[in-house]
């Protein structure tokens, strides 16, 4: 009896957690450069069930795996790269391949992200609203113009002139699960040692990078995760009335 309340308690905050990752994949569906969660549960405590014969008790058959309780795993996140969306902005760039924006958060933090959303702040310096500086290969990259090109490789100049500002700098990483950790605004950080490499991959100008969150998969995650809580909601309503009645049987005898 208590092993159903420990399994179905387990399942409700398990199923709230994931509520809680879809819920957010779906408030950043619109984030440029976002990259989506999915929630990663595990069993606890796992007992192998085992039947042992009238004739012979000593001889036991194994017919099942039984778990106390459902607990997180782990929030994995999905690198895929999001669709294209043509802008015509030039301040607007997109990531054709691997890497990241490296952006500088405050005075010594630096962050990666996809997001190509570029201004120029009060003095001068391209930036990503709400985060900070992007860095280029000298630091960070000041203009004196908003009419600017940038090339494929980086390059930033003046489209009147030609003057060359800086050229942007990606990073990239071997494996993003070891290196990078999840940030706010669709942000990440690297962990300490964390090995990196030569970017593959080409700026494309006047063009966005979507958040790669399906909102078909997320819709119909969030309907199963819900259904699931219920069941689960449901059932140990039901268990706590058959231990009443138990308990009610017992004082009677």
């Amino acid at each position: 009896m208590f092993q159903g309340f420990y399994t179905l308690g387990s399942a409700m905050i398990s199923e709230n957690r994931n509520l809680n990752v879809i819920s957010n994949n779906m408030s950043n569906a619109a984030t440029t450069g976002y990259k989506s969660d999915k929630y990663i549960a595990s069993t606890f405590r796992e007992e192998i069930l085992y039947r042992s014969g009238n004739i012979t008790p000593d001889k036991r058959t194994p017919i099942g795996t039984t778990a106390m309780i459902q607990a997180t795993n782990d929030r994995v996140t999905s690198y895929e790269q999001g669709g294209m969306e043509p802008t015509d902005m030039p301040l607007d760039v997109a990531i054709s391949g691997e890497g990241f924006f490296q952006i500088q958060k405050g005075d010594n933090e630096t962050v990666y992200t996809r997001n190509g959303s570029f201004i120029t702040d009060d003095q001068g310096y391209l930036a990503v609203p709400n985060i900070g500086r992007v860095l280029g290969v000298n630091g960070p990259i000041r203009v004196d113009t908003d009419k600017l090109v940038i090339d494929t490789d980086g390059t930033v100049r003046g489209e009147e002139t030609d003057t060359v500002y800086g050229r942007i700098q990606l990073a990239d990483f071997t494996d993003y699960y070891e290196a990078l950790i999840k940030g706010d605004n669709g942000t990440f950080t690297a962990q300490e040692g964390a090995v990196a490499k030569a970017p593959n991959a080409q700026l494309i100008q006047g063009m966005l990078e979507r958040s790669n969150t399906s909102m078909v998969e997320e819709m119909t995650s969030m309907m199963s995760a819900q259904r699931s809580l219920q069941a689960a909601a449901q059932l140990i309503k039901m268990y706590d009335q058959l231990d009443a009645r138990t308990v009610t049987l017992g004082s009677m005898s």
